[in-house]
Parts: C-alpha cells; sequence; structure tokens
C-alpha cells in the first residue's frame, strides 16, 4: 500500500462531543459519526450517515472550530464535509460543480471554486472521478491508523499522549494506539527491515509494545495483551496484514492432504486430532482440530497451506468440509466462524456436511446422554432460539449432544466420513501413502540410526 502523505492523521474512531436539538431537550453526538455538515433557513444541521440533526453551535462557530481537525474542508457556502468519509465524485450534469458522495451514499453538492484545497488533500489532480477508497484503507482509517513518522516504541510518554489521547486528552485511546503500533511495524518489515519478531508468537508482539504501556502508566488498567490480539484479528481479516508477514510461527493441529486435498475433516475438540490423523492416512483428506473457537493465526496458514496445494492440484471446483462439532447453539457457531474463515482468506466455494448431528447418534445415547442446553443458563436466549429455528434440536426440545458421544465409536465416525466423502474424492480410500504413520515411522528409524551413532562414539 502506497499513503498519501498525512492520509491517516485524524483519529476517526474518536471525537469531541457535539450537542444537537433534541425537540426541547440538548443530545450529544460524536463528532467523528458526523459526515458533513450543512447551513440552511439560518439552522445548522450535522448530517449523520442516515439522518440529520440540527446542532446547538452555528455554522460559522463550528467551522471554527473544525480548523483543528484535519479532513474537514468546507465544499461550498453552505457545505462542510469531511473527507474521510468521501467514497466518489462525480460532475453533475449540464453544471459546473461536482457531486460528493459519502458512506452509506450520502450524496452532498460541491462548487467547483472549492476543489483546490480538497485536490492537495486528496494528492488528486481531478474532481472529475475519484475512485473509492480500498477497503483496507477505509478499515485503517476507522481504527484510527494514521501516519507517525517517529517508532512508537520509542515515543516519550508526552508524545505518546499527543498523538492517542482523546480529543479532550483525558485518556489515551489503547486500541488505537495498538493498531498504530502494528501498521507501523508491518511497514517496516515491508520496507526492507527484518521483522523484529520473526520466529515468535502474538505475545512477541505484546512484549515490544509492553513497556510503551508501562510508559503511560497504564499496564495495570487492563487486559491489554487482548486489545492487541484483538487489533491484529482485525487487520488481518480486513486484508490489511497477515501473520506471516510477521514472521510468526504458529502450531495449530492441521495438515494438508496429498491425495484429497479438497475434502476437509474438522473437528472442533483438539483431542480428536490423533483420529483426524488416522482419518487422513485412509483419505488423503486435509484435516484441522480447531481447539474452539478457530484463531486467526490459524485459519491464515491452514488457508494459504491449502490454498497452494490446491492450486498445484487445478484448483478444484467445490471445497467439501466434514465437521465434527458439538451439537449445540455453539458448536455451530464454530463451525460458522471456520466457515467465515476459509471464505475471508480465499476459499470462496466451500460446503458443509456436519456429520455431529442427530441421526448419527443412537435413540439410546439421545435419551440418556443429552444435556438441557436451558438449563446450562450458559447460552443467551436470542442464541440459542436461532439454533432451535434452524435445527429443531432433539425432536422439538433444546438438547444438546457432546461430540464425544459420537467419537464412543470412532468405527461409527470412519464409516461416516467415508461415506459422506466418498462423492468427492477423487483417489479413492484407502489412498497408497499414509502421511501420519510413514512420518512416525521415519523418525523411529532416525532415532534408532541416532543411537547406533551414539553407542559407536568412545567414552
Amino acid at each position: 500500500m502506497i499513503l498519501n502523505p498525512g492520509f491517516f492523521s485524524r483519529k476517526i474512531k474518536t471525537g469531541p462531543p457535539l450537542a444537537i436539538r433534541q425537540g426541547l431537550d440538548i443530545g450529544f453526538i460524536n463528532l467523528a459519526d458526523v459526515l458533513a455538515f450543512h447551513q440552511k433557513a439560518g439552522k445548522t444541521f450535522a448530517i449523520l450517515a442516515d439522518s440529520e440533526v440540527q446542532t446547538l453551535k452555528s455554522f460559522t462557530k463550528i467551522q471554527a472550530f473544525l480548523k483543528k481537525f484535519d479532513g474537514w474542508f468546507p465544499c461550498g457556502r453552505c457545505y462542510l464535509v469531511n473527507l474521510y468519509r468521501l467514497r466518489r465524485s462525480e460532475r453533475i450534469a449540464g453544471k459546473s460543480g461536482f457531486q460528493l458522495t459519502l458512506d452509506n451514499d450520502v450524496k452532498v453538492p460541491m462548487i467547483a471554486e472549492y476543489a483546490q484545497p480538497i485536490l492537495k488533500f486528496l494528492d488528486e489532480e481531478s474532481l472529475l472521478y475519484i475512485t473509492p477508497l480500498s477497503l483496507p484503507f477505509y478499515r485503517l482509517m476507522l481504527m484510527g491508523v494514521k501516519e507517525i513518522t517517529k517508532n512508537i516504541l520509542f515515543m516519550t510518554k508526552e508524545e505518546l499522549k499527543a498523538d492517542f489521547s482523546t480529543a479532550s486528552g483525558s485518556a489515551v485511546v489503547v486500541s488505537v494506539l495498538m493498531a498504530n503500533f502494528l501498521w507501523q511495524q508491518v511497514n517496516y518489515i515491508r520496507t526492507g527491515s527484518s521483522s523484529p519478531v520473526d520466529g515468535g508468537n502474538v505475545r512477541s508482539l505484546w512484549y515490544l509494545v509492553k513497556p510503551v504501556l508501562s510508559r503511560l502508566d497504564i499496564l495495570d488498567e487492563t487486559d491489554h495483551y487482548k486489545t492487541l490480539s484483538e487489533q491484529l484479528g482485525e487487520m488481518v481479516s480486513n486484508k490489511i496484514l497477515s501473520y506471516h508477514e510477521f514472521g510468526l510461527l504458529e502450531d495449530g493441529k492441521w495438515k494438508v492432504g496429498a491425495f484429497n486435498p479438497h475434502v476437509i475433516l474438522m473437528a472442533e475438540k483438539e483431542s480428536h486430532f490423533r483420529f483426524l490423523q488416522q482419518m487422513q492416512d485412509l483419505t488423503g483428506a486435509s484435516i484441522i482440530a480447531t481447539g474452539g473457537q478457530p484463531s486467526t493465526i490459524t485459519s491464515e496458514y491452514f488457508t494459504d497451506a491449502l490454498k497452494t496445494t490446491l492450486e498445484k492440484a487445478g484448483n478444484p471446483d467445490q471445497i467439501t468440509v466434514l465437521s465434527l462439532t458439538d451439537y449445540d447453539p455453539f458448536g455451530w457457531a464454530l463451525l460458522d466462524t471456520f466457515m467465515g474463515d476459509l471464505k475471508t482468506f480465499g476459499i470462496k466455494n466451500a460446503q458443509v456436511i456436519n456429520l455431529s448431528v442427530p441421526k448419527n447418534f443412537t435413540p439410546e445415547e439421545l435419551e440418556m446422554m443429552h444435556y438441557d442446553i436451558e438449563k446450562t443458563h450458559d447460552t443467551p436466549a436470542v442464541m440459542l432460539n436461532k439454533w432451535m429455528k434452524l435445527t429443531n434440536g432433539i425432536d422439538g426440545k433444546p438438547w444438546g449432544m457432546e461430540v464425544d458421544v459420537l467419537m464412543m465409536n470412532k468405527n461409527r465416525v470412519k464409516d461416516l466420513i467415508l461415506e459422506a466423502g466418498k462423492p468427492f474424492f477423487k483417489v479413492p480410500s484407502p489412498v497408497p501413502t499414509k502421511l501420519w504413520r510413514d512420518t512416525e515411522m521415519l523418525f523411529d528409524a532416525l532415532a534408532e540410526r541416532a543411537l547406533e551413532t551414539l553407542k559407536k562414539q568412545k567414552p
């Protein structure tokens, strides 16, 4: 990505409160939510994504106030526009002016005489047509990313407060600081610097930025490692950067199949990974055990490796996921997340066949091994109701089944996989090479050779 100078110099997500009229009462909105201001009939209105509200301050006072904020420009005698919400511009038919289209398709007229400062800010030569900002750029703005010339890791306490505090200066916005830290570090890497955390993990990034929060005396306020992880995950999901760029290691339980990589055997629990390895030896399918909600880094690494293999194999039209998750709302939500991650990271055409459904349990198991989801009190009512509409629970009752019950009879699960996967396996089961078994045998043989060499050494 190439950023225009000063392109992200405004903190989009934070802004001062703006007083508005609500009938006879006074309310407040956040300046960051305003797309434009408009004066008409002596009154001033703030244009939001879905409405207009009258402000208490006059148009003249608001215009003077906005001079301290980057990105606000007049586009006519009665309009002030937030250029960070600009999506496109085009000439108005038969007139000399332009029409600016902001977020949510909000349209604002612009007089041609006001163009020059706006063009300079956008680093464009013409307003005849400005293409929409790319989605990664847009997401960066929403996260408050801006151009920081000094390495954040070496900024003083005063510098950090100046760049990352709320408009009132009362507190540092840690989420914005973290997003800028990550963006800055990945750009250092993209311009040729080595990754400072190559071979590490997400916590390695935390150890780098931890002294910064200590310098601000906010290290013990909350779980800021979680904030860093969430910001990193959001930036990866929005294709702003990737875990690979940082050189982070990922020790997830997965392996792309050699013979039928386009079929994915997915389990919710890591304890079932050994069984998946055995099934990979039998079918040549790809395997992954998410260990609960799949982490973004595991999804990225697994999907990248899968795409590489699929490209070499001729990119099959359909990816099929055979899933083994708990039969309850959280198990289905986990599966939705996994399927969404596949799409996010480039697997567009994927279907799922859930194997842990009531028809695959015995009547005795359903009767004796179910649990009442309502009585566990850990499932939100809205989530449970949605799941019941989709699945009907078990005979219309809000009962769930642990996938471990299905896995008590592994031969049954093996048969379910072979039957469900048969239409999709290009290489019939059993496949020629046993990846897991042969790898184990290779390590055993290497250990034996090493032992023989050790015995030959003189005391």
